[in-house]
């Protein structure tokens, strides 16, 4: 800055003598009445004075050039500038272009680090879950280990009278026959016995002499289709053998196609699980009529089943009728001693 100051000083100091020389040279002119190039003296004073002014912006220009560097680059190098200038705007821009796409590519790698980061969370998570699952299912597998082998030092494996198999023999003369059927029958309940996880040599099953012959003799002096039953005489424990005898009854038509068996009247107003659990209700008092009746159950004990489905169709129909309705269960076709109980609903609205 100081610099500056000096050099305006210097440069007016300079034009001020410049000034009073052209001005004396223009006055000694004028007084001497002295002629340039033929012109008047006033004219001749005048081009001296012109000149004079002209010296002084030539000098303070060579003087600006020879000390500044700026100057000369103002004068003679402003078009390389504008050309640099363009160039590093261009150049300026293409950075900024680089930058954003730099700032999306790493916006887009942030958020794929994110996506992962997630992913890793919810895949630990889930291994945690896993391994808690799996926590539970050993402890699962150790109970059942743990019961296989209380069963196996003793628990009951069939309570008495409890039915282990359900067959047919179709009665007759010939007590080969019948013998040879029911022997099948007793292999049959061996294989029974043997899928609980008994693993023991020979026969699981036995039946007394006198309770085998007297079930020949029953089936020789029958006619038609019997059921036998195998029964357990008494409780068995696990490995131990199963005492059984044949309970035979012949397979009679119970009931024929059509025909009613039970009936319960439900209210309108009740909830739609109240309606499941009349519904329920009447198809056990069903079974408890059929088996009265001489309908044999099977070895789980049941005589018939009905998918939840239809009850559940079943209460919505009647909960959708508002009334009261008579709900009876009818066979759906005859119906003999070896079952099973099909049967339909039929509603009678009030």
């Amino acid at each position: 800055m100081i610099s500056g100051i000096i050099l305006i000083i210097g440069m007016l100091v300079l034009a001020g003598i410049v000034a009073i020389v052209g001005d004396y040279i223009g006055r000694s002119i004028g007084r001497r009445r002295l002629t340039l190039l033929k012109l008047r003296p006033r004219h001749t004073a005048i081009i001296f004075t012109t000149g004079t002014g002209v010296l002084i912006a030539l000098v303070t220009i060579v003087v600006l050039l020879l000390v500044s560097s700026d100057v000369r680059t103002a004068l003679f190098g402003l078009e390389e500038l504008k050309g640099e200038l363009k160039a590093k705007t261009l150049q300026l821009d293409q950075t900024k272009e680089e930058l954003s796409l730099k700032t999306e590519e790493r916006e887009s790698l942030e958020q794929g680090l994110q996506a992962v980061r997630q992913t890793l969370t919810q895949e630990t998570q889930n291994l945690k879950s896993a391994r808690q699952e799996i926590m539970g299912l050993q402890k699962t597998k150790n109970k059942l280990e743990a019961q296989i082998t209380s069963a196996r030092q003793g628990q009951v494996l069939f309570k008495i009278n409890e039915t282990l198999l359900i067959s047919t023999i179709q009665a007759g003369s010939d007590k080969t026959h019948l013998t040879t059927a029911l022997k099948q029958v007793l292999s049959a309940t061996d294989s029974q016995v043997r899928s609980f996880g008994v693993k023991k040599e020979g026969h699981l099953v036995y039946i007394s002499p006198e309770d085998f012959t007297f079930a020949v003799e029953t089936l020789t002096n029958g006619q038609g289709e019997f059921i036998v039953s195998v029964v357990a005489t008494r409780n068995t424990l696990f490995g131990e053998q199963v005492t059984i005898k044949f309970n035979l009854a012949k397979n009679r038509l119970i009931y024929k196609d059509q025909e009613m068996l039970a009936q319960t009247t439900i209210r309108h107003g009740l909830a739609t699980a109240q309606i499941e659990q009349a519904i329920k209700e009447l198809l056990a008092n069903t079974h408890q009529i059929a088996k009265a009746a001489g309908v044999v159950p099977d070895p789980s004990g049941l005589i018939g089943s009905l998918p939840y489905a239809e009850i559940f169709n079943l209460a919505k129909k009647i909960k959708a009728a508002n009334k009261d309705v008579v709900l009876k269960t009818m066979t759906k076709k005859e119906v003999y001693a070896l079952g099973p109980l099909a049967i339909d609903f039929k509603i009678n609205y009030q």
